[in-house]
């Protein structure tokens, strides 16, 4: 595709009339329907799944004609002939493409009947609407039933629980994938996901808006750009978050309803800015919005929104751009690369924040682990002493020895561990505690010799600092008769700080 900021000139007569437009983008809106319908009806052994789609189609189709009907008739204009220039069945298709299968058939219908008359009606009618109507319809059908807007289908009908979707499930993760998000590249180009009926086959979108876009059905440099930015923004993103630089893009251009949103509602001619400049702007526009939400937004999906800010602004871009000299082409190209540069900063700086908000979850997260197993390891060693009483030779602590509690006396003074005494003991196997705690010797292990030398020299020493304690070797050849025995003075520790 040539990309040109040239326009033509007024006397220029377009080849392609709006019943053509009209008839193309119907036919390959139907083949999205068709594919949708074998989806749920191939994929699922009960046929619920098919006939709740199947019944939305219908319902939105229903209340959109008989909506344009009643304003044809109030108006007395002739039905047929103002349907065949209204197009309701365009917006009511998109719209139902626009929600998951479990959404109600009342919140289908509702929506449709605002898609057609707030979202186009009350403007005039077709081709004066400043707003995507089926959009309209959408953003209703979110701010005031999104409880209702479930997203899963199984074999027994539709569920009353929803799944989380693969862009809820990558918002879920700070943008950040990995092990948080399970779905593959494959799983999301051939749609075998949940989300929204017209996140379907991502292969699908993409031939038919390209056959769109050959066709002139869709000017493709509102698609080109948005897409693009989308690209370009998310590589921004990947480099400062250390992420592959080749499947994070594609990711985005996967999730949600980017790729239909780009083709089917964001080329809309009504809503969108006429001039050449105007339509890659939008389009940069769009991308810039769509990220921005998606990066930030409590809401993760930003397409919906993101149209529907660019239509609001549509009138400012094209006052801005008609009317000026065509041949400065290079102005131009310049106002467009300022544009995106803005975006490009805006998204690295979010993408700095989300950076550090992680890893100061991670560090924090770190923290708290280390002091759980700390926490657990105190009391763990809380249950491996009890306190019995305070006489002449310190603390008396009861531990657990081999085959039989010890009794151990510690003295303390401040941070000196100035006296230890066994006062009662049973001993290990072949008297190893017992050859310890009198001999200050294994002889039966000699392998653990120089170990035990070293436990008896700093345990009976006098002179062991209490933050020593936890570093002293206790694999003497007597294991539980030395681990006893520290237990007994971290426990006599505690007993002296508490005063007790």
């Amino acid at each position: 595709m040539k990309v040109t900021l040239q326009r033509t000139s007024p006397n220029y007569r377009q080849k392609l009339s709006t019943q053509r437009i009209m008839r193309d983008l119907t036919i390959a809106l139907l083949v999205i329907v068709a594919y949708t319908l074998f989806y749920y009806y191939y994929n699922y052994l009960s046929n619920e799944p098919f006939i709740q789609v199947a019944l939305m189609f219908v319902v939105s189709l229903v209340v959109a004609f008989a909506t344009e009907i009643v304003w044809a008739y109030m108006h007395k204009q002739n039905i047929l002939d103002y349907l065949k220039s209204s197009f309701p069945w365009i917006t009511a298709i998109i719209l139902v493409l626009t929600l998951p299968i479990g959404t109600p058939l009342y919140v289908v219908g509702i929506s449709s009947f605002i898609a057609i008359f707030l979202g186009k009606l009350v403007y005039g009618g077709f081709g004066q609407n400043i707003f995507n109507p089926a959009l309209v319809g959408r953003v209703v059908a979110h701010l005031a039933f999104s409880s209702d807007l479930i997203a899963t289908a199984t074999p027994s009908g539709v569920d009353v629980s929803s799944s989380a979707t693969p862009i809820t499930m990558m918002a879920a993760t700070n943008w950040l994938g990995g092990e948080g998000f399970t779905y593959s590249l494959t799983d999301l180009f051939f749609g075998s996901h949940t989300g929204a009926l017209g996140e379907t086959c991502i292969i699908l979108l993409l031939i038919l808006g390209i056959v769109m876009i050959l066709r002139k059905v869709i000017d493709a440099r509102i698609p080109v750009s948005y897409l693009l930015t989308v690209v370009i923004l998310s590589e921004v993103f990947a480099v400062i978050n250390g992420l592959d630089l080749l499947t994070y893009p594609l990711y985005h251009l996967c999730l949600g309803g980017l790729m239909f949103g780009a083709f089917f509602m964001a080329t809309d001619p009504v809503t969108s800015p006429t001039s050449p400049q105007g339509k890659i702007i939008y389009g940069v526009g769009l991308g810039f919005l769509t990220m921005i939400i998606r990066l930030k937004a409590n809401y993760p999906e930003g397409v919906l929104f993101s149209i529907l800010i660019m239509n609001m602004l549509t009138p400012l871009i094209d006052s801005l751009i008609l009317g000026r000299i065509d041949t400065k082409i290079a102005q131009k190209w310049l106002s467009i690369v300022a544009v995106l540069a803005v975006s490009i900063v805006c998204v690295a700086g979010i993408s700095y924040t989300i950076k550090s908000e992680v890893e100061a979850e991670e560090l924090a997260a770190k923290e708290e682990a280390e002091e759980a197993a700390r926490i657990a390891e105190e009391e763990a060693n809380k249950a491996d002493w009890t306190y019995v009483e305070t006489t002449d030779d310190g603390y008396v602590m009861e531990v657990s020895g081999f085959g039989s509690s010890m009794k151990v006396a510690v003295q303390i003074d401040g941070d000196t561990i100035t006296s230890v005494k066994v006062l009662e003991y049973a001993g290990e196997t072949a008297g190893y505690g017992k050859d310890l705690i009198e001999n200050g010797e294994v002889p039966n292990d000699s392998s653990k010799a120089d170990v035990a030398t070293t436990f008896v020299e700093t345990v009976f020493g006098g002179n062991l600092n209490s933050d020593d304690v936890d570093d002293i070797d206790v694999s003497t050849g007597a294991t539980k008769t030395s681990t006893g025995i520290v237990n007994a003075i971290k426990g006599a520790l505690e007993q002296a700080e508490i005063g007790g």
